[in-house]
């Protein structure tokens, strides 16, 4: 599937940005086409205006000077008077015949209204630059100017080759062409990179979605066969039948918390989870999951310390329910791999605007390999004591919880051994006194 989505999503970004580069590029080939015929034709124009002052001026031209001007600029020179051409055969050898382009070149000043007739009333006439095509692939820029005299008339044809120039705009057009096909090309290969590298995130979500379900049907499989098991031994054994009632009520328990705590998370992922968040008193908060837990520790024979500085601190802003269950998550893991005998500390400092709770066991502690993993769901350090009633969930609905309120939850190794959690959140006041646990 997303295999065939990045073969989608890289032939459309490639189909747009090339699409983009051919327009840049085209805009830049017509461009760089008009520049230079522009340069042609004003170089041109230079020319004939020299051809033509001297044409006015002088009464005759010599040979060798014509052949010079037609030999270094490339030019065919015709000059008549009255239908008569100058005796000069010209010099420079052009590749379409001489009196075809000559031919043709008289046909464009007519059509641009360059005749003799209409030099006779306005006197001289110049025709424009003109382009003109021969019959070898060959290209010529061409004026013509036509004047009146008292015996009639006498005209110039100039004719200049820029059949390099049409050589040299092919091979720009190629170069233009191969760039294209190479932008488009790498384009394609980078598209198909950026869409791979967009496309992680989604495989990876897909993959802990597929081992959430995966991990959850497993979970609510176990009750279910143990609640199928006891109501099929309540059938077979009636004798026994308050003993697998209570099974049942318990694994139905343990299912529904099971089922909360998912729901908790679907919450949470679709961002549809309601807070109400509000200021409270942050130590008292602090105080009510203490006094929470106290029978709790006292009942296992784990002693639960509280540490609170003694100084004011400021309030907290949060939604105090949640907190509470973060912190009761906190505690429960904490009990959960602590032995009887052992100590859990509670803790509570401000730091930099924020609120900081602290929740430490001494038990053996966590890898760091696995200390970001532990809020992972379903995931659990000690495969060795899987109780029942845990599901690996506990943790990643905290730190869901925590984020919701643009918190942050970390861990770190206890002194001496075992596992330190620090709840952050932020003070719902600036100024505030700052302690250090």
């Amino acid at each position: 599937m997303f295999q065939t989505l990045q073969k989608k999503l890289t032939f459309l970004y490639t189909l747009t940005t090339g699409t983009i580069l051919t327009v840049i590029l085209i805009i830049c080939f017509f461009y760089m086409k008009s520049s230079v015929e522009a340069r042609y034709k004003a170089q041109f124009s230079s020319i004939f205006l020299t051809i033509s002052n001297r044409f006015q001026t002088e009464a005759f031209f010599t040979d060798s000077w014509l052949s010079q001007m037609e030999l270094d600029n490339q030019l065919v020179i015709h000059i008549e008077e009255n239908k008569q051409p100058l005796f000069f055969q010209g010099a420079f050898q052009t590749k379409t015949d001489r009196s075809l382009l000559l031919k043709k070149a008289y046909k464009k000043a007519k059509e641009d209204g360059a005749t003799p007739q209409a030099a006779a009333l306005s006197s001289p006439l110049q025709s424009s630059v003109f382009t003109l095509k021969g019959t070898e692939k060959d290209t010529y820029l061409g004026m013509y100017l036509v004047e009146s005299t008292f015996s009639g008339y006498k005209s110039l044809l100039v004719l200049q080759d820029i059949s390099s120039f049409s050589r040299q705009l092919l091979w720009q057009g190629i170069f233009f062409l191969l760039t294209g096909l190479a932008g488009i090309f790498l384009l394609y290969l980078a598209s198909w990179h950026t869409v791979g590298k967009t496309l992680l995130p989604l495989k990876e979500n897909q993959k802990k979605q597929a081992e959430f379900i995966a991990a959850a049907s497993h979970e609510l499989r176990s009750p279910l066969a143990v609640i199928q098991a006891s109501a099929s031994a309540v059938r077979t054994s009636p004798q026994n039948t308050d003993q697998m009632l209570f099974t049942i009520e318990k694994e139905c328990t343990r299912m529904g918390n099971l089922i909360k705590d998912l729901l908790v998370l679907a919450a949470s992922d679709s961002r549809k989870w309601q807070l109400t968040l509000g200021t409270y008193d942050s130590d008292t908060l602090l105080l009510d999951v203490y006094e929470t837990f106290e029978p709790i520790c006292l009942h296992q024979k784990i002693t639960l310390h509280l540490t609170l500085p003694d100084i004011e601190f400021p309030r907290v802003c949060c939604d105090k329910n949640r907190v509470i269950q973060i912190l009761t998550i906190l505690l429960d893991n904490a009990l959960t791999y602590t032995s009887p005998g052992g100590r859990v500390d509670l803790k509570i400092f401000a730091k930099k605007k924020k609120i900081c709770y602290v929740v430490a066991d001494h038990g053996k502690g966590i890898p760091d390999e696995e200390k970001e993993r532990i809020f992972e769901r379903f995931y659990q350090s000690d495969k060795s004591r899987k109780e029942k009633e845990h599901f690996g969930l506990g943790l990643s609905i905290a730190r869901e919880l925590t984020e919701l309120q643009k918190g942050k939850l970390t861990l770190t190794d206890t002194q001496g051994g075992g596992c330190t959690f620090t709840l952050t959140l932020p003070a719902a006041e600036e100024n505030h006194a700052s302690s250090h646990p």
